[in-house]
């Protein structure tokens, strides 16, 4: 959704959401980015949060609508509805466990059954865990094609340390802000 105050630069509101197993850093990662800190005990995230940031990009506005979904199998039943309106998604996987990258190919899948339109970023977090990490260039090369993501797409990030993170998502709020002028011109509305 995007709205123009006369004098002002654009404003955009996007629901996006981040997907992916349990335990590969999704809440710690929205955490750092809206609140800029880290927890380091593990809670799992019963259902769904939903928090919400704004930023800049120049003189446009974004605000980010992020629905954090538990990753557990036993809440694949409330997902489906906070999938819809979600114009993009963060597909995160742990750098030190080859597993959760595999994984990621269901996890694209079942947005897609709801929302046929919505951007992919991968990202691979946990790069504070540099002596743990176990996943393959190759493999990370493999996925990327297989999930059909652009290469500028995929970020490697550390919730713990910050790293990347808000790269990430100002990159992420540009891709976005991008598809939504593509669709205004597409469709003839400028």
């Amino acid at each position: 959704m995007m709205t123009e105050d006369e004098g002002k630069g654009k404003k955009y509101i996007f629901k996006i959401v981040l997907l992916g197993d349990p335990g590969v850093g999704k809440s710690s990662l929205i955490t750092r980015f809206v609140h800029n800190k880290f927890q380091a005990s593990y809670l799992m995230t019963i259902g769904v949060d939903i928090l919400s940031k704004q930023l800049f990009v120049e003189n446009d506005e974004v605000l980010f609508l992020i629905s954090d979904i538990g990753g557990q199998e036993r809440f694949a039943s409330v997902r489906e509805k906070f999938y819809r309106g979600a114009r993009g998604c963060f597909l995160v996987y742990d750098l030190t466990r080859n597993n959760t990258l595999s994984s990621l190919k269901a996890w694209k899948k079942g947005l897609e059954s709801v929302e046929e339109d919505a951007i992919y970023f991968l990202i691979g977090n946990k790069a504070d865990l540099k002596e743990q990490i176990a996943v393959s260039q190759e493999n990370i090369d493999t996925i990327i094609q297989e999930l059909n993501i652009p290469k500028d797409s995929f970020f490697v990030t550390s919730a713990k340390t910050g790293e990347k993170v808000e790269d990430s998502f100002r990159t992420f709020a540009q891709e976005l802000m991008k598809d939504v002028e593509r669709k205004r011109v597409e469709f003839g509305l400028d």
